[in-house]
């Protein structure tokens, strides 16, 4: 049709490709030995954040990249080398943790404690105590809705 000289096909194609934009914040394709999954298919982001993160039993401070889903946290952390570790761990086996200010020096004292049975114990620095907040509540609801438990106290309460 000479009116329409780019097909229905290529538009939508264009607006697939803009959204796949938006949604590349980081890259979405998580791989373990041989298996690999598309992030994007594990249903709705419930919440996402930069901030960094830790191995509880290392000093080493990395930048990461949360996502929270329905039913897993993704997170990716990335050194000036590129992708230096990601996990994708089930919420249903997650507990979480506030840290108290006085674990954590200066600007770092918005930490969580995330452990679980296959999982070296993290802590993630947030950027702000309000971002703590909201990390602390999307993880407990999600935690709860997948039938986890919470088995750690909270010291904020």
């Amino acid at each position: 049709d000479p009116l329409f000289p780019v097909s229905s096909a290529q538009i939508l194609q264009k607006q697939e490709n803009q959204k796949e934009n938006l949604d590349q914040r980081l890259p979405s394709l998580f791989k373990r030995g041989r298996r690999k999954m598309v992030v994007r298919d594990l249903g709705k982001m419930i919440y996402y954040s930069k901030a960094k993160l830790k191995f509880q039993h290392c000093q080493e401070v990395h930048s990461c990249f949360l996502e929270l889903f329905q039913s897993h946290l993704y997170f990716q952390s990335s050194g000036p080398n590129g992708l230096t570790y990601q996990e994708l761990l089930p919420l249903k086996e997650l507990q979480v943790q506030e840290l108290g200010a006085e674990q954590g020096p200066g600007q770092q004292d918005h930490a969580l404690h995330i452990s679980g049975p296959l999982l070296n114990p993290l802590v993630v620095f947030c950027q702000s105590k309000a971002e703590l907040k909201q990390w602390l509540y999307h993880l407990e609801k999600q935690i709860q809705l997948c039938g986890g438990s919470l088995a750690l106290p909270l010291l904020s309460q």
